[in-house]
């Protein structure tokens, strides 16, 4: 069964509010600070980035997680980018 294409859509909504993400040691919660279009793609569904902050600990390394969204789990392949207070920072593209 082929994965549902996830679009910007799915995830403005949900903007400020927490993620739950399955991680190796039980889940954390991931806010989403930002969904952004990102222009110029071909890509089905249309290109964005998400960016997420979490706590400082645990991390998450970069990889793929399954996040809940909207009771759904989804696959999302998120790199960490730096911290921004005493929260980590996390970037998913889709393009």
């Amino acid at each position: 069964m082929k994965a549902r294409t996830l679009t910007l859509d799915d995830f403005a909504p949900h903007q400020g509010k927490p993620f739950s993400v399955e991680a190796q040691n039980g889940a954390i919660q991931l806010l989403l600070a930002e969904a952004q279009e990102l222009p110029g793609s071909v890509r089905d569904g249309g290109a964005f980035r998400l960016e997420f902050h979490g706590p400082a600990q645990p991390s998450l390394a970069q990889g793929t997680y399954r996040f809940l969204l909207s009771g759904r789990p989804s696959e999302i392949f998120i790199v960490p980018i730096g911290r921004i207070g005493d929260k980590l920072r996390y970037e998913a593209i889709f393009y």
